[in-house]
């Protein structure tokens, strides 16, 4: 069996000796805050942005995907027997042709295929 050591528990940060209360350690506190309020405003402002640019491409792909319904409805509505006699044909072989062999490359060859 392995022993495992027990877990350890994280001791805190050692921290520098403390300052005494002066005009210029409270300057120093006063300029660190102020520095990560700044900090925390940019990061919000960007992050309100992205989401900003976020909603616009979900309203962008919502449209898109409501073209795209209503073109397949009127498609289906349009040609129901052709497209009923293309499913029963997508299954057969006899529409699959062999790779096309007088186009030949070292990385990749081409082929065709009926639909």
């Amino acid at each position: 069996m392995k022993n495992i050591p027990p877990r350890r528990t994280i001791q805190p940060k050692i921290s520098t000796i403390h300052r005494q209360k002066s005009e210029a350690a409270e300057q120093l506190d006063l300029y660190k805050m102020v520095t990560k309020r700044q900090r925390i405003q940019q990061e919000l402002q960007f992050m309100e942005q992205r989401l900003q640019l976020l909603r616009q491409q979900l309203g962008i792909l919502d449209s898109q995907i409501e073209n795209t319904e209503k073109t397949i409805q009127s498609l289906r509505q349009s040609t129901p027997s052709s497209s009923q006699s293309a499913n029963n044909n997508t299954c057969s072989p006899q529409n699959t042709t062999s790779p096309n062999k007088s186009v030949k490359s070292s990385s990749f060859q081409t082929f065709y295929l009926e639909y």
